[in-house]
């Protein structure tokens, strides 16, 4: 190497801590083995000492969970090896401590002991590297500067995460739904090899994965050869990724797939497992639209010569990107016939291919900068969701989106997007400030929010800026980084690396406008502003005299910036900029209307129509129709505005930006009036509106009539709305042949059936016109000649059914002697009668005619929990825990998980909630991760309330989820501290004695010194409670596929069994076929 290349060497590790150069990687999976669920393969990497620091004696690499066969430097040189993972046990078997703070600060520091970016020769493999290979390479080895290659021989023997080998039940060794793929977090991808696994480490791959003759290997790169075994039985693959990778991006899938090559790009395939090609091409007929569209935004090629999408089964999270490939969930398929899942899919691998350019090609520098890429993603997904389903869709998208961020802020505190704006180096950064984001100690929950968050932050910058200079920004990254991906000099491959500072530089360069005050406030601050606006008109200087005030929780800083406040008059709509620099504040906004006494009016609006508008009912001293504060959401704000009723009438009527309609209609949630009525009534008509706007009008509309029924009001004026848009012409009340080409006639149509369902009388109880309403609609529900699938719309049905039901009022006494679990149906009401029956019959129809997911089953076990809480039947979990079991499709476990944690948060019940910490331990992540959800969001207790479920055995059992058993899962890991901190908060839990934190035998009367002694290990606790724990139920034998696909071409007649009143509850529910054996999704219901 020359002496100046050397020297850009240099410059390359100000990025970083190590001593080395990573230029080159080769993986090989030699062998897979799903029988014994191992994996054995061996790594060899090329690193290049750097000159300046001496020899490299140590080479740190990041290495969890696998065993090392084997070492060697440069062919023949065997090299002794350390492992250490501080990750294995968080906090010290012997502490007395179980409270967060003190967890916090021991996770900390295990992550970053690790953390090659963060500590100097941090891994937890290291590697020593023997004299005799630097005496092979020659006595001026210093001076040339020659590249060292280790080989690292290891076995992967039953991963505890970062693979996933599906299994399903009885499946043979050659079976076609056998496969195996790679998972986790940004930097996981040592949970299945060693490497650097760092996004600062870039490097150039060769890639090779030997598999069963009749399976393929998918992986990052470019398929070069495929070479078959001398015996025929094994095949390998070699892929070549000559664009500098880093190793979190790198993964692979292993399986026997059905091959889809795109009809219109051919560097795009699509794989699927067997059996669904079909869905995957009707699923998959868009991407080619991404791509162009990605490509002209961003003025610049698709980074690489191929993409390969996979469809693959039991996956932790929907999409997950790495170079050249995105690994996606099955469920995500459907057909033509589907409705709901269309938006949510097309939108995930929008941001899937997005992240392809921004998170796969273009790194973040530090764990500070990782909002950057994710933030662009979303961007640029949002923008293409934008063009595909119009502004109108894309505002109200960034509406939710806003108000999700400004919500969870509200109950929690998000961490800053970025500590520091400082141009910082990975070097100094474990003495610097901490990095806000680390995706190893966030919540999944948190993770989203701040996903959300960074791309409204980048949308905001497009705004300040303009969109083309944005874009010009963004090209530039791109062309920088395209010239250095080519380059055979390393000392260029930092252009792939993007960081909060090089973006704030690139602006100014670009737009010569300096965002350093916006950032500091945006980027590297938590919280949200609250505001509450309120104004009057002074008539005799005309003008409008804005009040702003600002909410400040204690401990946060004001916000202040310029803000848009749009005013329409009766001449037209006028836009001021006003200068929030207090937290509250007075702004004086001159008129430009004169007032002149007329009925009508011919009023300019915001989107250049005007309009005859009726001014009788406003007040003629005023000359405002209405007033909005930033209209286009320039800041992540919380808004309460204050304004007449008239003054919300009129922006509902006649304004036509979605977002402002939907604020009036919230608004007028607060003035129950029959002139709120009616305006309701006719936005829900009129189809002119945007279906989003008429949903939330008929959600809005059913309040008022509950808020009015005292003085009239009546489910039947909603009804009225729903027979005039789907009532049939012969008879209003008979609702027509479903129809769902009118996408969103379908949606306002399932959004007025729910809203119906959730009107109440003035004591609170469902109107039996409302009953009347839902069982014609039951009745006569056909779907015969509609092209569409009513999975979800009839799932809709059995929803609003369940929302039909209010707590008992009377409680009718039980007989003496009588279990509570054999409670008579003939005791039940019978509304509550004919709603249990039509939530067994849609249970039983499902075994015959398989909704989409499953839609239905889902609904009605919600229903049977709704019935069970407000005591129209016995609380009893055990047909949960049948519909929770392996054996059924996910989506349906789910529902069952959710009623089970429901239960737990009611009853208090010990033995489902050992059942659910048995699924946590045990269970696929995906599932295991959404019952830690579940629990955090609703704990079965609080730090303040009293429960008989708050003992030492589940302290001891959530304080070993916490700190071992999730040692491998850091997604579930964090999950798991969620729900700790939702029952125990941040102290020592209430349980414990205060103080020492110690347990004292009261049989004894002795303290034992540690909770976690090798005397009393949570193993220990756990088994000695596994008598106390109620059996879980046998499922019922699978049905074969076979079966049900002779009974979906038959479609017999489902026999519907009528309720013996006769019979108790327990029997009856007890009848209902579990349908198990559903491996994938039904193809459209």
């Amino acid at each position: 190497m020359s002496s100046k290349q050397n020297k850009k060497s240099s410059q390359w590790t100000s990025g970083s801590n190590r001593n080395f150069k990573l230029v080159h990687q080769s993986l090989t999976i030699s062998e897979i083995n799903f029988k014994k669920q191992t994996i054995i393969g061996s790594t060899e990497l090329t690193v290049l000492p750097f000159t300046n620091t001496g020899k490299l004696w140590r080479l740190p690499l990041n290495c969890k969970q696998c065993r090392i066969l084997r070492v060697t430097v440069n062919g023949s040189h065997k090299a002794n090896n350390s492992y250490v993972d501080p990750t294995l046990s968080i906090c010290p078997p012997e502490t007395k401590k179980r409270n967060l703070e003190y967890y916090d600060t021991c996770h900390y520091d295990a992550i970053q002991s690790c953390d090659s970016d963060c500590s100097s020769g941090a891994g937890e493999l290291v590697i020593k590297i023997p004299k005799a290979a630097y005496d092979s390479l020659g006595a001026f080895v210093l001076f040339e500067n020659k590249p060292l290659k280790v080989m690292v021989e290891f076995s992967l023997e039953q991963p505890k995460g970062g693979v996933q080998f599906v299994i399903p039940p009885g499946s043979a060794s050659d079976s076609p739904h056998l496969h195996a793929f790679s998972y986790g977090l940004e930097n996981a991808s040592r949970l299945w090899f060693p490497c650097v696994d760092s996004y600062t480490e870039p490097c150039h791959w060769t890639l090779y994965f030997t598999v069963p003759a009749h399976m393929m290997a998918i992986s990052c790169g470019d398929l070069t050869e495929q070479l078959l075994s001398a015996d025929g039985k094994k095949k390998t693959f070699h892929y070549t990724l000559n664009v500098p990778t880093a190793a979190p991006c790198i993964a692979f899938v292993i399986g026997s797939f059905e091959v889809y090559p795109d009809p219109v790009m051919q560097e795009v395939t699509h794989f699927c497992l067997p059996g669904l090609l079909p869905i995957l091409k009707n699923t998959v007929q868009f991407v080619h639209e991404v791509f162009g569209f990605f490509e002209e935004l961003l003025s610049t090629r698709f980074p690489h010569s191929s993409y390969k999408l996979v469809f693959v089964d039991q996956t932790y999270q929907d999409t997950s990107s790495y170079s050249t490939l995105t690994i996606c969930n099955t469920n995500l398929l459907h057909s033509n016939r589907v409705i709901d899942q269309v938006t949510v899919t097309r939108r995930l691998l929008t941001r899937a291919i997005a992240q392809q350019y921004f998170g796969c090609y273009l790194l973040p520098q530090l764990w500070n900068d990782w909002w950057l890429p994710c933030g662009i993603a979303g961007f640029i997904t949002g923008l293409f969701c934008r063009k595909i389903s119009g502004s109108t869709e894309y505002q109200h998208w960034v509406m939710e989106e806003v108000q999700r961020v400004c919500q969870y802020e509200s109950e929690h505190t998000l961490p800053p997007l970025c500590g520091t704006l400082q141009v910082t180096s990975a070097s100094s950064s474990s003495s610097g400030p901490r990095a806000s984001i680390h995706p190893h100690l966030v919540s999944g929950r948190e993770l989203a929010v701040l996903m959300s968050k960074a791309h409204l932050i980048l949308r905001s910058i497009q705004l300040k800026i303009g969109h083309d200079l944005l874009m010009q920004v963004f090209h530039k990254q791109l062309t920088l980084a395209s010239s250095a991906s080519q380059s055979s000099d390393f000392a260029h491959w930092h252009n792939l690396i993007i960081s909060t500072a090089g973006l704030m530089k690139s602006i100014q360069t670009v737009s010569g406008k300096d965002l350093s005050h916006f950032m500091e406030q945006w980027v590297c601050r938590n919280g949200v502003p609250r505001f509450h606006v309120s104004f009057s008109y002074m008539r005799k200087k005309n003008y409008v005299e804005l009040r702003l005030k600002q909410d400040l929780p204690r401990g946060y800083s004001k916000f202040v910036g310029p803000m848009t406040v749009v005013v329409q008059e009766f001449d037209g709509h006028f836009s001021h900029t006003i200068q929030v620099e207090d937290i509250s504040t007075t702004h004086e906004l001159p008129c430009h209307s004169k007032i002149r006494k007329s009925k009508k009016r011919k009023v300019p609006l915001s989107h250049g129509e005007e309009v005859d508008i009726d001014v009788s009912s406003l007040d003629m001293e005023v000359p405002v129709l209405w007033l909005r504060v930033d209209p286009e959401f320039q800041w992540l704000r919380q808004l309460s505005m204050e304004q007449p009723d008239t003054l919300w009438h009129s922006m509902l009527k006649y304004e036509r930006d979605a977002v402002a309609q939907v604020e009036a209609i919230e608004a007028l949630e607060e003035f129950p009036s029959s002139t709120s009525r009616d305006l309701l009534r006719e936005s829900i008509l009129n189809t002119q509106f945007y279906y989003k706007v008429r949903v939330q009008a008929a959600h809005s509309l059913a309040k008022l009539i509950t808020d009015t029924a005292s003085s009239g009001g009546s489910p039947g004026f909603l009804v009225s709305v729903f027979q005039k848009l789907y009532g049939s012409q012969a008879h209003l009340t008979i609702v027509r042949y479903n129809d769902f080409s009118d996408i969103a006639a379908y949606f306002v149509q399932k959004a007025i059936v729910q809203s119906v369902a959730g009107v109440r009388n003035m004591h609170n109880q469902c109107p039996k016109e409302v009953l009347s309403f839902l069982w014609d609609l039951f009745k006569y529900s056909d779907n015969q000649i509609n092209k569409y699938s009513d999975g979800y719309y009839f799932s809709t049905l059995v929803d609003s059914l369940a929302l039909t039901v209010t707590p008992k009022v009377a409680v009718v006494p039980t007989p003496l002697g009588l279990d509570v679990a054999k409670i008579p149906v003939a005791i039940m009401t019978s509304e509550s009668q004919a709603i249990l029956q039509e939530i067994v019959q849609g249970l039983n129809i499902e075994k015959v005619i398989p909704s989409y997911k499953h839609s239905i089953t889902a609904s009605c076990l919600a229903g049977l929990r709704v019935l069970q809480k407000n005591g129209h039947l016995p609380t009893d979990s055990s047909l949960f825990r049948e519909y929770a079991s392996k054996d059924n499709f996910v989506e349906v476990r789910l529902a069952a998980l959710k009623a089970l944690v429901d239960i737990v948060q009611a009853e208090h019940s010990e033995g489902d909630m050992n059942f659910l910490l048995d699924i946590v331990e045990n269970d696929i992540p995906a599932v295991r991760l959404w019952v830690l959800q579940m629990l955090a969001s609703n704990p079965p207790f609080t730090r303040k309330t009293e429960s008989k479920l708050n003992t030492l055995t589940l302290v001891e059992r959530m304080w070993s989820l916490i700190c071992v058993k999730f040692s491998h899962d850091s997604r579930s890991r964090n999950a798991a501290v969620d729900v700790y901190s939702a029952l125990y908060g941040r102290l020592t839990p209430t349980c414990l004695p205060q103080g020492l934190g110690i347990v004292i035998d009261l049989k004894e009367k002795v303290a034992r010194s540690s909770l976690a002694s090798p005397a009393l290990s949570p193993k220990t606790l756990i088994s000695a409670t596994d008598d106390t724990r109620p059996k879980t139920i046998s499922p019922t034998p699978p049905v074969s596929g076979l079966l049900q696909k002779e009974l979906l071409n038959s479609t017999p007649s489902p026999v519907i069994p009528q309720v013996n009143t006769t019979l108790s509850c327990t029997t009856l529910l007890s009848g209902v076929a579990l349908g198990k054996g559903v491996e994938f999704c039904p193809l459209d219901g």
